[in-house]
Parts: C-alpha cells; sequence; structure tokens
C-alpha cells in the first residue's frame, strides 16, 4: 500500500496535497462545450443544487443579518440550554470581571470569544454550562476616569459626590460594553442584569463583608505598620498587582561612608582611633533619614581595606574588587573579619549622629553592593522582618503624599522625597560620599498614573498569606493548566508567585470600593471589627440598597446599642474607618458571590498577566475560607500585539479596535482570528492582513454551505441505503467520522487554532476538492436512489460541519441553518440520529489514487478526461482490491467505481509486476445530458441517462 498519497494529521487521514493538486489537474480537463443547439435540453432533468443562500453579504446586509440572529436565535440561548440540557454534565465556567473604565479592546475580543467558544462546543455537546458574566466596579482607575469629567475641584467633592459620579460611569461603561459582548455572539443571559455580577451589587457587597468578618474572627485578616507599596500620586496602598515596571529609570547610585563608633570587634576595635567607616550602597537617598539599622550576614567574610587616602573603610571581602571598580579607588586588604564579630558594633547616622545598631540578617549577600546594607525598616520588607522582633519604634517620616512629615529634619520637612528630598539629602551627606552616580534600572510604577512609587510604612489591613501558602500551593498542584503546551511553565509561575508573595495589604485609601467595616476608639485608634456591626451592616444594605451607607450613616446607625454597651463606649467614644478593600480582595471573592461555597469552577479562562492577578485572589479567598481552590483548571492567554510585535497604545497609532473590525470584517472573521490565532503565543499579532485572511477562511466556507444548502434543501432527507453506497462513500463517512472525532478532541482540550485549521482543511480538501468533484455525476444525472444516498450523506457532512464550526462562526452557521428549518441549528442538532460510517474502505482507495497518479502521468493536460481509455497493468495484491471498485477485468468498463474515481471513460484492468498504464483518447460522441459517457448510434443521450429519463417519465 502506497501511503504516500495521504498524509496523517491530527490522528486522522487526509488527501495528501498532491491529490489535491491532482484534483485541479481534473477540473482543467472537464469538458466545458456547450450542448449544440440541435440537441434537445436536458436541464430541468439534472438535479442541480438550488437555494437563494446568498455567496456574498455586503458590510451593511451582513450587520442587518447579525443583529437579527442576535435576537431570533443567540437571546435565547443560555435559557434554552439551561432548560433543556441535563443538569449531570453542566459545566462551570467563571468569568474573570473586566473592569468597567473604558472602551473594549482586542484584549477583551480575545477574553470574551475564548469563553464562549467553550460554552457553544460544550452546548453543541448537549451538556448545560454555567456563566454568569461580570464587571469589576471599584478602584482607583474609575474614580479617577469619574473626576475627569467634574470641572470643579476634586479636592472639594465630598466621599458620597465622588463615589455618585464614579457609579454612574461605571454603569454608563458596563451598558456599552455589554452592547458589544453581545454583539459578539458571546452566550450569556445579557437580557437581565440580574444575570450578571457586579462587584457594587448589593448582594455582592454583602457576602465580602461577612467574609472579612470571617478571616478576621480566624486570625488571617490583622492590621499591623508595615512598609507597602504606596502611590503618592493615588494617596494610596497598592497590591504588587497594581505595579508595573519602568525599566528605564533612572535613580541616584550613592556610596555612602558610615562613621563605626563602637565595636567588640578587636580587629576593628584597636584601629577605632584612625577612624573606620562601614560603606553601605543605595538607590533611595530619601530613605536615610529613616534608617535605623546596618545588616550585615554573619556567615559572610568582611575586610577592612584602606584607600590611597589611608581611610579605614570596612567592606565584604568577596566585593573588594568590585568595589576598587566602581569606586575608582585602590583598596587595599589591611585585616579580615568574620561576620560575626560585628554583632555588638555600632555606627553614627549620617544625619542625625544618632548610635545605632549593626544587625545580623540572612537577606544581606555578596552579589552586589558593599556586603553592608543600610536599613530603613519603614521602607523596606526585609528591614522590616529584622526589626519585627526589637522592641523599637518604627521612624516613619514620609506622609500620604510622598513629602516628608514634621518628624523629619527641618530642612526636608514639606519637600517631595523621590525628588527635591534626594537632592537635599545628597547634598548634606557630600563629605561623607565615596561616589554618587546614576542608575538605570526597574522601578516600580503606579499602574494607572505611571508615576513612581515609593515602600512606605503605613497602619494597614493585611491578609496572612504565610497561613496560606501551604494549602494554596497544594491546591496548585491538584489543577489542570491550559494551554497544555505551556501548562508546565504556567503552573511554575503560580507556584512561583505564591511562595515569593509577601503579606497581601487588602486596605486603600480611597472613596470608591467597599468599605472596611470597621471602627477605631478615637484615643488609642484601636481597631474594632464586632459580628454585630458587620451583621447591622449587611442587613442594613439589603433593606435599603444603600451601598454607600457606610459614608452616608453616623456612628450611632451604624454601631448597635447592644454593642456599644458591650464594649461600655458611647458613639462619641468611636470614630469610622475610611479604607476601603483592595479591588483584588474585591474581585477575588467572585467565586463566593457567583458559585457560592459549595461549587467549584471547572475553568477560569485570563490572561497571563493574572498570574499576580485575579487567579491569585481567587486562590487565596477560596483557600482561606474553605480550603480548596476555586477552579478545577485554568486557561491562559496571551496579549494584543500589533504586526511589529509592539504594545496597542493610542501614541503608536497602531490600535485595531473590535467594533472596526466588526464592521468592515463580520463578527465570525473577528471570532474565526481568536480561535487560529490567540492561543499559542503570548504576544497575540493582530493586523489586517491576518483579519482579511480570517475574513477569507469564512467565506470559504459560505461557499461551501451554498452549494450544500443547494443540494440538500429543506425537504426531509429520504433514509441512507448502506447496500447502494460505493466505496467512495464509505470512504468519505469514515473520513467524516474521524473530522468530527478530531474537532471535537481539539475543543475539548482547547486547541482551537488547531480546530479551525481542521475544520477549514477538511471543507476545501476532503469535503469540496476531494468528494464533491468525484461525486457530482452521480449527484446531478444518477438514478434517484443514488441522488439519495448522496443527499443523505452530505446532510450529515453539512450537520457535522455546522456542528464543527458553531462555536467559532455562530453566525454563519445559523444564517445557514435558517435555510433548513425555523428552529435554530443548536435546538435542532440536539435531535440528530447520527450515520453511522461502513467498514473501512481506506486500503482500496489508496490503491485507487496511487493508480490515479499514474494515469494522469500519462495523459495530456489539455484534454476532456471522460475520453480517456486507460489499459492497466497492477501487481496481484493491488488487483484484488481494485476488483471491488471494478468487476471486469481485462475488457473495458466505463461505469465502474474506479472509473468514477479516475474520471476517465473507460479502464481496463488485468495483472502485472508493477503498476502500468496505457492512455489512449476515445473517439465517441459524448452524452447531451451528462456529459460522460458515450452515445451511441443517432440518440442524445448515454444509456445510463436513457433509463434515468425513463423513470422521470420524459
Amino acid at each position: 500500500v502506497n501511503k504516500k498519497s495521504f498524509r496523517r494529521t491530527g490522528g486522522k487521514m487526509l488527501p495528501h496535497r498532491n491529490v489535491n493538486r491532482l484534483v485541479g489537474t481534473i477540473r482543467r480537463f472537464m469538458s466545458t462545450a456547450s450542448v449544440p443547439r440541435d440537441e434537445p435540453k436536458f436541464t430541468h432533468t439534472i438535479n442541480l443544487p438550488k437555494t437563494k443562500f446568498p455567496a456574498r453579504l455586503s458590510a451593511d446586509k451582513r450587520a442587518e443579518l447579525q443583529d437579527r440572529l442576535r435576537k431570533t436565535c443567540f437571546a435565547d440561548l443560555y435559557n434554552w440550554q439551561r432548560e433543556n440540557l441535563p443538569a449531570e454534565r453542566e459545566f462551570i465556567l467563571h468569568d474573570g470581571p473586566p473592569y468597567a473604565n473604558g472602551d473594549l479592546h482586542m484584549g477583551h475580543a480575545i477574553n470574551k470569544i475564548l469563553k464562549d467558544l467553550i460554552l457553544r462546543h460544550k452546548i453543541v455537546d448537549g451538556r448545560r454550562v454555567h456563566y454568569t458574566p461580570g464587571w469589576d466596579c471599584h478602584g482607583l482607575p474609575i474614580e479617577l476616569k469619574a473626576l475627569d469629567a467634574y470641572k470643579g475641584t476634586a479636592e472639594s467633592l465630598d466621599p458620597l459626590k465622588i463615589r455618585q459620579m464614579a457609579r454612574k460611569f461605571a454603569l454608563d461603561t458596563i451598558e456599552k460594553q455589554r452592547g458589544e459582548f453581545e454583539q459578539w455572539g458571546v452566550t450569556a443571559d445579557w437580557g437581565s442584569s440580574g444575570a450578571w455580577y457586579r462587584t457594587m451589587d448589593v448582594g455582592y457587597i454583602g457576602a465580602q463583608l461577612r467574609l472579612f468578618r470571617e478571616l478576621f474572627e480566624r486570625g488571617l485578616i490583622y492590621r499591623d505598620l508595615k512598609p507597602v507599596y504606596w502611590s503618592p500620586s493615588s494617596r494610596s496602598a497598592l497590591a504588587e498587582a497594581e505595579l508595573e515596571y519602568d525599566e528605564a529609570h533612572k535613580s541616584p547610585s550613592l556610596y555612602l561612608k558610615m562613621k563605626i563608633a563602637s565595636t567588640g570587634c578587636p580587629t576593628i576595635q584597636e584601629r577605632l582611633g584612625e577612624g573606620v567607616s562601614a560603606v553601605i550602597w543605595t538607590t533611595t537617598p530619601w530613605t536615610l533619614p529613616a534608617n535605623q539599622g546596618i545588616c550585615f550576614n554573619p556567615d559572610l567574610s568582611y575586610s577592612l581595606v584602606q584607600t590611597d587616602q589611608r581611610e579605614l573603610l570596612l567592606v565584604g571581602t568577596d566585593l573588594i574588587s568590585y568595589l576598587s571598580e566602581q569606586l575608582q579607588l585602590s583598596l587595599n586588604k589591611v585585616a579580615d573579619i568574620r561576620g560575626s564579630e560585628l554583632q555588638s558594633t555600632q555606627y553614627r547616622h549620617p544625619i542625625t549622629s544618632e548610635e545605632l545598631p549593626f544587625l545580623p540578617a540572612s537577606h544581606v549577600k555578596a552579589e552586589k553592593g558593599t556586603g553592608l546594607v543600610h536599613t530603613a525598616p519603614a521602607h523596606g520588607p526585609d528591614d522590616f522582618l529584622v526589626f519585627l522582633n526589637r522592641k523599637t519604634s518604627i521612624k516613619s517620616l514620609i506622609d500620604e503624599a510622598g513629602c516628608y512629615n514634621q518628624s523629619a529634619p527641618d530642612i526636608l520637612r514639606g519637600k517631595f522625597a523621590l525628588t527635591e528630598g534626594n537632592q537635599i539629602i545628597l547634598e548634606q551627606l557630600r563629605d561623607q560620599t565615596l561616589s554618587c552616580g546614576t542608575i538605570e534600572h526597574s522601578y516600580p510604577i503606579d499602574w494607572r498614573t505611571k508615576q513612581p512609587v515609593m515602600l512606605r510604612a503605613s497602619a494597614q489591613w493585611f491578609i496572612n498569606t504565610d497561613r496560606l501558602k501551604e494549602s494554596a500551593l497544594a491546591a496548585v498542584d491538584k489543577i489542570e493548566v491550559y494551554p497544555q503546551t505551556s501548562a508546565d511553565v504556567s503552573k511554575k509561575v503560580l507556584r512561583g508567585q505564591l511562595q515569593k508573595r509577601p503579606y497581601w495589604c487588602i486596605s486603600r485609601q480611597r472613596a470608591w470600593g467597599v468599605p472596611i467595616p470597621v471602627v477605631y476608639e478615637k484615643k488609642s485608634m484601636t481597631p474594632i471589627v464586632h459580628a454585630g456591626i458587620i451583621e447591622q451592616a449587611c442587613r442594613s444594605l439589603a433593606s435599603t440598597g444603600n451601598v454607600d451607607f457606610w459614608w452616608s450613616s453616623t456612628v450611632e446607625q451604624l454601631v448597635p446599642k447592644e454593642v456599644l454597651s458591650e464594649l461600655g463606649l458611647s458613639p462619641q467614644d468611636l470614630t469610622k474607618g475610611n479604607d476601603i478593600l483592595d479591588i483584588w480582595f474585591d474581585s477575588g471573592i467572585s467565586w463566593l458571590s457567583v458559585l457560592g461555597r459549595d461549587r467549584t469552577a471547572d475553568l477560569y479562562l485570563e490572561g497571563l498577566d493574572q498570574f499576580t492577578g485575579w487567579f491569585q485572589s481567587s486562590l487565596l479567598t477560596s483557600v482561606a475560607a474553605r480550603n480548596t481552590s476555586p477552579y478545577r483548571a485554568v486557561f491562559v492567554h496571551g496579549f494584543a500585539v500589533d504586526e511589529n510585535g509592539m504594545k496597542m497604545s493610542k501614541s503608536l497609532g497602531n490600535i485595531i479596535s473590535p467594533k472596526d473590525i466588526v464592521k468592515q470584517y463580520g463578527c465570525d472573521a473577528l471570532r474565526w482570528w481568536v480561535a487560529a490565532h490567540a492561543i499559542q503565543h503570548t504576544s497575540i499579532p493582530v493586523s489586517h492582513k491576518l483579519l482579511g485572511s480570517s475574513a477569507e477562511s469564512v467565506q470559504k466556507l459560505r461557499g461551501i454551505f451554498k452549494y450544500l444548502l443547494g443540494v440538500v434543501s429543506s425537504e426531509d432527507t429520504k433514509a441512507l441505503d448502506p447496500a447502494k453506497l460505493f466505496h467512495v462513500d464509505r470512504y468519505f463517512l469514515q473520513q467524516l467520522q474521524q473530522f468530527h472525532d478530531t474537532v471535537f478532541n481539539q475543543f475539548e482540550t482547547y486547541q482551537y487554532n488547531k480546530a479551525s485549521t481542521s475544520i477549514l482543511t477538511f471543507s476545501v480538501s476532503t469535503l469540496s476538492g476531494f468528494y464533491l468533484h468525484l461525486i457530482k455525476d452521480r449527484l446531478y444525472c444518477g438514478p434517484d436512489h443514488q441522488f439519495h444516498n448522496l443527499r443523505a450523506i452530505l446532510t450529515q457532512a453539512l450537520e457535522t460541519l455546522c456542528k464543527a464550526l458553531w462555536p467559532i462562526a455562530p453566525f454563519l452557521v445559523e444564517e445557514c441553518w435558517s435555510y433548513r428549518g425555523s428552529d435554530p441549528f443548536f435546538k435542532s442538532c440536539q435531535q440528530w440520529n447520527r450515520l453511522t460510517p461502513e467498514d473501512a474502505t481506506t486500503t482500496i482507495i489508496e490503491q485507487a489514487l496511487e493508480l490515479k497518479r499514474a494515469v494522469y502521468q500519462q495523459s495530456q493536460l489539455d484534454v476532456n478526461t471522460w475520453l480517456l481509455a486507460v489499459d492497466a497493468t497492477v501487481p496481484k495484491v493491488s488487483l484484488d482490491l481494485l476488483t471491488q471498485l471494478h468487476p471486469t477485468l481485462e475488457e473495458p468498463n466505463c461505469s465502474s467505481e474506479l472509473c468514477e474515481l479516475l474520471q476517465v471513460g473507460s479502464i481496463a484492468l488485468k495483472e502485472g509486476e508493477k503498476v502500468g498504464v496505457q492512455v489512449s483518447r476515445k473517439v465517441l460522441r459524448l452524452c447531451a445530458r451528462c456529459r460522460r459517457f458515450g452515445v451511441s448510434g443517432h440518440g442524445h443521450v448515454c444509456e445510463r441517462c436513457e433509463a434515468v429519463l425513463k423513470v422521470k417519465g420524459v
């Protein structure tokens, strides 16, 4: 058996590309000569395809059609499948809420359409789906957008007014986004706002407040003074996920001497009279006023070195050469010192001259710097941890605006730390400076304002992630990650993010968000978290629907009398907190609001940036609340970029909006582009070339649908008669089944790029280029039983192709299906009785195709192949197979299955050592009806057509 005539793709057999070339050659051979005028017309006796399905649609007609299909087909889809498909196999896809702060972009299209591909595949497979679309409504970006529209001074607005403006902005944005999601064909109950979730909804907020209380009571939420990322431009704490990084940020690079005042180290002690200084390196000189120690590593080796100016410096031994190069100084080693000997060393603060300690710390490394670390616990997590168990108050000298407060030295008060503060300090410390330059490095910035942030100690609310990490990591080990090609890398990223995650700061100092339901005792500012306060807040929220209750109510209204009595306090003794919950906590508990405590989502699907965002916040809150992951699997997709790999932005002028794509190419083209391109790369290219190619693919499928509809029509298809099937029919049914199974598996494993390729390849090559071409004579001119069999097969092909394509191009499929009946496709496909393919005939067809190649190598390119007579010799093994297609040997036969496969006038077979063919051209008059068989005598039609016409009564 010659395997070269086929290629194996995705586990199924498809015609080899050479066969496709051969089909093209065959078409050129077909006669196109018109029937002479004196011959009778037989067009009315031929089963020509007839349909009103349009070959093309104008942009206006397409928009009109899409709008009609949304109303007649898709508006009812979600609720129909909830009511009619079995609950036992329900698939839960939990929607990560898009941010309600602006127009939709290609990232939204990628995300929502990928989700819809999954939902539609499950529905067409007979599975009920659970999908509740949501929106992330709170936080600074929306607050700032709302304030942009305000013409007055933002500082003059009270929180209630800010909240009112932000809420209106969010609601308006949601309505616009909802309309576009619906336009793209995304499956959901868009007609009822109760079928969506919004993080600003009453029920959602109530669930969040109760979870806050629960986690606080279990010790997982606490309040503390810690260094957190602080945005002076937003005047709020930020989470890791709210940071971006400026890779070209410039900071001072300062090497500073700090004079040692006393020590228990003999080597240093005997030289103190000469003056010994510890050397530190920092890129944040503004933090030096808050310096409270120098950290060293007891396990490292240190050295005293002497400069050419005879200054004695203490540095890490392994860093001497590096420092000599950086400082452009000759450093001569005087003595070595064990790190442990520095334990009782004191130095003088470079600004205040206060004596401060050397502190042992394991985070000090010898890879860069000096081996000695300037330590300001108010401005660094490692610094803070060193001081955690020391009974020392932390110096916090920076206010909410990023300026030095009244506790700072006079010269710094009121100065912005990151600019003026740096300059003043560098000037003040000039005499103690060994070197000062500029370093370009990666630096965190506020994701919205794009301004630098700082680490700043402030009293905030935290989740104790250390207590959750073990359970969270165990949960990660159990989840599936897609795409499978990058599953190991993706899971490693998620584990790495969890392992290195510090405490989670969940409080923000803004107005637009969910309030942290805490009151404080005025004198001590001791926080009071009480179940009675939170339950009263939830009851008030539910009964009034007033999501501004915390800001519009007094302490007396917020704190029940029985709670006051229990605490022994009056309303005048208390003040309510002004903090809101972090939006990642806000959106991270969506599983609780949408699914409840008892259900787990089958899938979360979001962009790869959500490893630090929603994937993680959802996992941590779910593990905290119920010790399990909220999802069984996650699907991770990349980001849209332009054709040059650049991020899309207004400033670059390279934005292509989904709205423009839908207008120019149609919804199905946008969806096809997502399926074909959105899962295999982290950077997903968007260009008119790719979108145009996607539109062409959809158009090719439209042409094939038009042909199939012309054959199948809307009439009931008669049952297939297996006994009268040709071998090529059985072969095609087998190919059809393999196509169905392959695409089904590709959808099940979220390989949409492969599914789109399989659909197009099967439709254009196997179905149209191979099978439809071979059967046209039987289909158009054959007897009724052949026509009915072929129509039954093509009906199955149409149904299978529709089923495969519906998740990707639902508008095209529903348009096609509307020409077959009144019910939408998704209702009809649930009742099909699939045809079972007959015995495999692959080997027989392979032999025929091998012979076909040999025939066309011998024929001329400008001849009508139906005029060719073929004499062929084949080996016995092949002959035994081919006789099933061509029962009569040696004598020429013009009506066998083999003749149809080879598209020749006649063929004679006999046994030989190898394949050999002789091709001659027959001189005969072709049938005026079928243009295939010869006509004997003075008639106009062949014997086959004469018999068919007799049955038709013609």
